[in-house]
């Protein structure tokens, strides 16, 4: 997968600006501030609908615009080329088209242009909450699995309902309608042991396409990665004992005024050398780690969906020592299209990357800026 061109109107600083992508290496370069980050929030919002820098389309549109348009051609494996727009008339309104044939949700886009980012907000993947990583998990997988989507999505409309109804007993003393309650609590149930059979399947294999990464860049440390369900899921069929879990956590739930247990709470903890890294890791660990991270991504989503994914890198090179930078870029130049901003080519120099020749194209991003 590549992408060829890119359009951007109103989107960020920019006002109106198209240009053209080499097939392999992009550096993007220019002061902080140019937008060199923007072209690639552009990318990942044309191939997933949002940004990975904030959910609000409102944080998008150029100061003193009510909306924004992207567009682009990307190209799969077979040469075919995919023109994909996307509009913000509102914050309420996003359109969003493939071979000019509107999308009517989401879902129909995930994994048809896979992408894998590395930014600075990719930290809290590492440093952040349990949620980041499900959410991560869960993108991942939604990309390969349009099933699993669909009954993360089911699952949440009932979360949304069934914690709606717990918070107005909780807050307001609304008598709870326990027939719905267990109504909804069978449906979750089920669903939720599928969930729990897919990640369970796809994070053995993630684990060990970790693992093999993070090897090739360290070998004096051992990294390992655990999936641990909020339910204890032995000795029995998992639908049943999803259902009675949540028959008795049904108390603690009205007490709380949310749903305690489930696989919105599962959680993936990665340990270096035994020792929790989210802990107990310096920065330069966790930096190496979320690297390891994203090449299993990238192996990961080439391997289901048949599709080299495009990388853009963000500040690749903060916390990295020259021969791990030099090592990482390596080995995706050749066989993937990359993005690497800096604000330096003689850093890029410096870490040994060479920045010129026929398979790389070096974009000043404030030029494009202050005359797009």
């Amino acid at each position: 997968m590549l992408i060829k061109t890119l359009t951007m109107i109103n989107f960020r600083k920019y006002e109106q600006v198209s240009m053209e992508f080499g097939y392999h290496t992009n550096i993007l370069h220019g002061e902080n501030g140019a937008g060199k980050t923007t072209i690639l929030e552009a990318i990942h919002s044309l191939a997933y609908t949002r940004s990975f820098k904030t959910r609000l389309d409102a944080d998008l549109s150029r100061h003193g615009q009510a909306g924004y348009q992207l567009k682009g051609l990307f190209s799969d494996h077979h040469g075919t080329d995919h023109e994909v727009r996307l509009k913000v008339e509102s914050s309420r309104k996003k359109l969003v088209s493939v071979n000019k044939k509107g999308l009517t949700s989401r879902a129909q886009i995930i994994g048809k242009f896979p992408l894998v980012s590395l930014t600075p907000e990719d930290g809290d993947l590492t440093f952040g909450s349990p949620e980041t990583r499900r959410l991560f998990f869960n993108k991942l997988l939604s990309q390969v699995d349009s099933l699993y989507l669909e009954n993360l999505q089911t699952y949440a409309r009932i979360l949304k309902q069934r914690n709606a109804m717990l918070q107005d007993y909780a807050n307001n003393g609304t008598a709870l309608d326990r027939v719905l309650i267990s109504t909804l609590d069978d449906q979750r149930a089920s669903i939720s042991a599928k969930l729990h059979d897919v990640r369970s399947q796809y994070i053995a294999e993630f684990k060990q396409l970790l693992y093999g990464s993070y090897e090739q860049m360290e070998q004096e440390k051992v990294l390992k990665m655990a999936f641990i369900s909020n339910v204890r899921i032995t000795g029995g069929e998992p639908e049943s004992l999803y259902r009675r879990a949540y028959q008795d956590s049904l108390n603690e739930d009205m007490r709380k005024g949310t749903t305690t247990r489930g696989p919105h709470r599962d959680i993936f903890t990665f340990f270096l050398n035994t020792k929790d890294l989210r802990k107990f890791g310096s920065q330069g660990e966790h930096k190496l780690v979320l690297v390891a991270i994203k090449f299993a991504e990238g192996h990961f989503l080439e391997n289901h969906l048949h599709e080299a994914p495009v990388f853009l890198l963000d500040d690749l090179f903060a916390e990295l020592d020259v021969k791990r930078s030099l090592m990482i870029v390596e080995s995706l130049q050749g066989n993937h299209q990359i993005f690497i901003t800096t604000t330096d080519m003689a850093d890029l120099r410096n870490h040994g990357l060479k920045v010129e020749g026929d398979t790389l194209q070096v974009i000043d991003a404030g030029a494009i800026q202050a005359h797009g």
